[in-house]
């Protein structure tokens, strides 16, 4: 599924990851995905577009994605993505900056352990590291066994 993510961005384009603290329901997806297709239509680096997107990949997980080879986002155009997932937060009751929990796939479902119990898990699980840079990784490395992702330390 994370492979036909942003088809038009090529894989070196940046990304950032955002966790929520609880999975996101049906309703809930529909909504961010339009709130975000909004935000990145008009979404500018010093009045210039950014070419970008942003979606809900799964349950747990929104990316936003710019191909900073075109225009690179400054730290305003950053702070005002930051910003919309802040305000899309508050109104939804929802964490998008959630990182004391990983999420993880068991069963064929997505659930979420305290980053103090990641112990329990397997080092053969497959969870969802946002701690990605480009969207190759994304594409690629999400999920990831446990064992190679950038918690593979901490068990």
């Amino acid at each position: 599924m994370t492979q036909e993510l942003f088809k038009d961005f090529p894989n070196d384009a940046r990304v950032w990851i955002y966790q929520t603290n609880r999975a996101l329901t049906e309703k809930e997806i529909q909504l961010i995905d339009r709130k975000l297709q909004s935000f990145v239509k008009d979404w500018a680096a010093h009045g210039d577009q950014l070419w970008a997107n942003a979606q809900v990949v799964n349950p747990f997980f929104v990316a936003v994605a710019v191909n900073d080879k075109l225009t690179p986002p400054s730290g305003c155009s950053i702070d005002a993505s930051v910003k919309k997932l802040q305000e899309l937060g508050q109104s939804l009751k929802i964490d998008f900056f959630t990182r004391l929990k990983v999420t993880y796939i068991k069963d064929d479902h997505l659930d979420q352990v305290d980053f103090s119990d990641l112990s329990t898990l397997d080092e053969n699980t497959q969870i969802f590291d946002p701690l990605l840079s480009n969207l190759g990784e994304l594409r690629t490395k999400f999920p990831v066994a446990l064992k190679e992702s950038s918690f593979a330390h901490l068990v």
